[in-house]
């Protein structure tokens, strides 16, 4: 059965961005602008998990989150809270209020799904990948290697190279989509692997500051059908 994760949030850019992070993972996500929304929500749906900003007009995240942990058949509910400031006064008031855990704004979208994993075990925090076979240019530190991307989603990309890259590392990543469209971005090096029998040598990528003129280029190709076609690398 399909999991459902409430998004309580006043201000709807955040509520969309959490919505971005989730659209992949196979739950249903509803949305609340403040306190007492969400608590009609909660009492009648009964959400899985709840994500909640700890600043909202009419009822804040803090009072909100008692009202749910002090009620018996709602305490069980897991309660995310959001919170604008990293300090100890804002995770002071989280805690009091009863909350499961905090997160900080800016909302790191690695640490939002693997919050949401912890809670919610059957989410699939695995964004759509494509099997492709483009041709890329890593550069990293004054060098440029020819490469071939694979497993290519909106978040990264497998890179076939034969060199080593240390996990941490950031580098430029050029490549070409079939479309003709030019896609250059930075990347971190998030895990690497030595040739196997049937594995290339090569390593992972999450991509950084990704613009979203290339994100939404990379979602456009990710929805396509076609099979996949070798683009030339760019010098």
């Amino acid at each position: 059965m399909e999991s459902t994760i409430l998004l309580v949030d006043d201000v709807r850019l955040f509520l969309e961005m959490q919505k971005e992070f989730l659209q992949y993972a196979d739950v249903n996500v509803i949305t609340a602008q403040n306190g007492l929304e969400a608590l009609t929500v909660i009492r009648n749906q009964r959400p899985d998990l709840v994500f909640m900003d700890l600043e909202m007009p009419e009822m804040d995240g803090a009072a909100c989150c008692r009202a749910i942990k002090s009620n018996p058949a709602l305490a069980a509910i897991p309660v995310v809270m959001i919170t604008a400031k990293g300090d100890e006064t804002s995770q002071q008031v989280c805690r009091l209020a009863g909350c499961d855990e905090f997160l900080t704004k800016p909302l790191n979208r690695s640490i939002f799904l693997e919050a949401a994993g912890r809670f919610v075990v059957d989410l699939d925090r695995r964004e759509k990948r494509k099997p492709v076979i483009l041709s890329a240019t890593i550069r990293s530190r004054g060098t440029s290697i020819a490469s071939t991307l694979h497993n290519l989603s909106a978040g990264g990309a497998f890179v076939a190279a034969e060199c080593d890259a240390e996990v941490g590392r950031i580098i430029e990543v050029s490549f070409a989509l079939p479309d003709g469209s030019s896609q250059e971005c930075r990347a971190k090096v998030v895990w690497s692997q030595q040739a196997g029998r049937k594995t290339p040598r090569g390593f992972g990528i999450a991509f950084v500051l990704l613009p979203e003129e290339a994100r939404k280029a990379l979602e456009r190709y990710l929805k396509t059908t076609t099979p996949p076609t070798p683009a030339p690398a760019r010098s």
